[in-house]
């Protein structure tokens, strides 16, 4: 029975890697850029707070600006 060298370990254990990691490295993406999409889970995304985020970034509005009419939508 032939004996493993150190080459042939790295390439099992390369092997094993790629078996055990990359799969778990996929369902890891696949979750991370669904729960950026959809918001916190269980909540729907707000179209309305996300144009007022994006009109923030743009700097169409200043930070108390946006407070203010954060807490506006919040209300109705």
């Amino acid at each position: 029975m032939p004996t493993l060298g150190p080459v042939d370990i790295a390439i099992v254990l390369m092997i094993w890697a790629m078996i055990a990691v990359v799969p778990i490295a996929l369902i890891l993406l696949v979750v991370r850029r669904g729960g950026r999409a959809a918001g916190p889970v269980g909540f729907p995304s707000d179209p309305a707070l996300d144009a007022l985020r994006t009109r923030l970034a743009n700097g169409e509005i200043d930070e108390i600006e946006f407070q203010h009419l954060r807490s506006v939508l919040q209300r109705g």
